[in-house]
């Protein structure tokens, strides 16, 4: 499944790219992006299949490899410190977080958004209590993604069910339908 939203802010470049490269860029991008569009092909780049065979950096400067996170419903949020639309989304997704403990993992992606120390004193800040990694240029290739927020979520299975890019209105909403109901909790 699929949603795009009209509310993104497009994925940033390295500084000293050119424009004609960038407008290139963009213009296959358009290209591959209808073509998947009208052929039912997947969006989500290279991670279909193996979507959690990618590794990441905590704040703290760790390595981490997302395949701990194997058997788990996880939702994957690609953000910056600089996206409003993404600012906007952590209690939504924190709320996801908070009513599905036993079978979801929200995992935050950070992106041209300074130093770990950063990124974790600005999630804090923004009461953003899920896990947050810094990811870097080879993550937005590796997913496909083309705006940000882009959201993935991950079954069990490892298999992508749903991608979201740019906000959505309903985020909440949308995942929530595709999570198993949580175990009622045991009295002791």
């Amino acid at each position: 499944m699929r949603a795009f939203s009209r509310h993104a802010v497009r994925v940033p470049r390295r500084p000293g790219s050119r424009p004609a490269s960038r407008l290139r860029v963009a213009g296959l991008t358009a290209v591959a992006l209808a073509a998947a569009l009208t052929a039912g092909a997947p969006l989500a780049g290279e991670v279909r299949g193996e979507p959690l065979d990618f590794q990441a950096t905590t704040t703290g400067g760790e390595a981490v490899e997302a395949k701990q996170l194997a058997g788990r419903w996880v939702l994957i949020d690609f953000w910056g410190t600089w996206c409003v639309p993404c600012i906007a989304a952590f209690p939504k997704l924190q709320r996801l977080q908070d009513e599905h403990p036993e079978t979801l993992s929200v995992v935050g992606l950070a992106f041209f958004s300074g130093t770990g120390d950063a990124v974790a004193a600005f999630a804090a800040q923004h009461s953003a209590g899920y896990t947050i990694w810094m990811g870097d240029e080879a993550l937005i290739e590796k997913f496909g993604v083309i705006a940000f927020p882009s959201y993935f979520l991950i079954d069990p299975e490892g298999e992508v069910v749903l991608e979201i890019v740019g906000e959505s209105g309903d985020l909440y909403g949308e995942v929530s339908a595709l999570l198993p109901a949580e175990p009622a909790p045991t009295s002791p």
